[in-house]
């Protein structure tokens, strides 16, 4: 004879709740204490007890999914911050609905919209700009919404992003003990605001012990790179800084290609560091580089949805935007020198 599947009431029983606290803790629909939470939770999946999402969803009004809105880029940041979400939308038995922008893209109004026409309870989005930031919190609407990344506008939503006095103070400090005193910043736009920010930021980290000058905008990509060095190089010597700053991993990978090609020695004459490790955990150590803590970042901001969501539901509640930030991990390569090793202005490298 078929065993009978287990009910709401059972999984009550075993936890020693009643059946509406084993409801409320398994739904969310209010706010119970951690320690009947986690006895709930335990005897749910003790017995194999799984909800009928479709009827609770109909029930509460909530379709119990969350959407994460992220630039389509093959980069290992993203795949951390997509593990993170998934994990902690699941441990709170959510469900998550992914959608891209494209690489070129402007604007995330679309994603925002098609997510809301799925009826999600709540959005995670990485915005592209500071202008896809403000559509998408207007296309949002009631819906909660939290940002991630650079691109945010914090005064409108919550958002989790890096510390970025913290970081570039890590990496400045890193240059400078290593006899960096002339610093160039490669693959960041003057001209837009968060580039602009974090330009300010570098320059506030070494201020009275470098000077730091901005190349010509080229894109932060592979090819921007590699032209910003052919510039360089090609303006001479002396035109060359102790170290270069590149918005990321692939910049910085272009300039050493082209620094090393053209003989130039790494780190002896010229220091490369990357602002953004675009492939976390990997053992690849040729770059300096920051590593960004994604995964914490999709934890808090899963937990600053789950806190909006829950807001939403108290008469009255009031809530503030909130901003976190995170420190990244300064990863040593050998695109820096040791702190030992002096400088070796007329030092060479064979390609």
């Amino acid at each position: 004879m078929q065993t009978p599947e287990p009910t709401l009431a059972d999984v009550a029983a075993r936890a020693g709740v009643s059946v509406a606290t084993a409801s409320r803790a398994l739904t969310g629909a209010r706010p119970v204490s951690d320690t009947l939470h986690r006895k709930v939770r335990d005897a749910s999946r003790e017995l194999g007890y799984r909800r009928n999402a479709v009827a609770s969803a109909l029930r509460l009004q909530r379709t119990e999914t969350v959407g994460l809105v992220l630039p389509r880029y093959t980069t290992g940041f993203l795949s951390a911050l997509i593990e993170s979400v998934s994990d902690g939308l699941e441990r709170n038995d959510l469900s998550l609905v992914l959608r891209y922008s494209e690489p070129d893209a402007l604007h995330d109004v679309g994603n925002v919209e098609s997510l809301m026409a799925r009826r999600v309870d709540g959005i995670i989005i990485c915005p592209s700009s500071l202008e896809a930031s403000q559509e998408s919190i207007e296309a949002a609407g009631p819906v909660p919404i939290v940002q991630v990344g650079r691109f945010v506008i914090t005064d409108r939503s919550d958002s989790v992003g890096l510390d970025e006095d913290r970081a570039t103070q890590m990496l400045m400090a890193h240059l400078v003990e290593r006899s960096a005193r002339r610093v160039l910043v490669v693959g960041l736009d003057p001209d837009a605001p968060a580039d602009a920010r974090r330009i300010r930021a570098l320059r506030g980290a070494a201020e009275g012990a470098a000077d730091v000058d901005v190349a010509p905008f080229t894109a932060a990509v592979l090819d921007g790179g590699i032209r910003a060095a052919e510039r360089l190089v090609a303006a001479g010597p002396g035109a060359l800084p102790d170290a270069i700053v590149c918005a990321n991993d692939d910049v910085a990978s272009g300039v050493l290609a082209v620094l090393r090609m053209r003989g130039i020695a790494v780190p002896g004459r010229v220091q490369v560091a990357s602002l953004l490790d675009l492939s976390p955990g990997r053992e690849d150590l040729t770059v300096t580089t920051l590593r960004h803590p994604w995964p914490e970042m999709g934890r808090e901001a899963v937990r600053l949805l789950l806190d909006a969501q829950q807001s939403r539901r108290e008469p009255g509640a009031e809530r503030i935007a909130r901003r976190v930030s995170l420190a990244p991990q300064l990863v040593p390569g050998h695109s820096t020198r040791d702190r030992t090793v002096p400088t070796a202005p007329d030092s060479k490298e064979t390609p």
